[in-house]
């Protein structure tokens, strides 16, 4: 069980270190797309660094942030899930750096 919690903490240890670098890159501060994005983003931006217990779909990931979220508010970053207006009405998520 202690295992467990730690891969879980070192999944959420590294998406806070992603989305932390991703909205560093950015001149605006924002960042704003699906899970299966982030994903991409993530990945592209953790490298190797990605453990071996990363989430394995975008429905997972969303859990996995979840339980990162509050360490990002607490880093001044905001954090919206939403969907987009349109027909389609995909799911999003949002992060700006206060």
């Amino acid at each position: 069980m202690a295992s467990n919690n730690r891969e879980n903490d070192q999944v959420s240890d590294s998406i806070l270190a992603g989305v932390l670098a991703l909205l560093n890159r950015r001149t605006s501060g924002e960042w704003v797309g699906t899970m299966s994005e982030l994903d991409n983003s993530l990945v592209r931006v953790l490298g190797k660094k990605i453990p071996e217990n990363w989430p394995r779909s975008p429905s997972a990931l969303r859990v996995a942030l979840n339980k990162a979220v509050n360490r990002l508010r607490v880093r001044k970053v905001t954090v919206r899930f939403g969907r987009t207006s349109d027909h389609m009405r995909t799911r999003y998520v949002k992060f700006v750096t206060n």
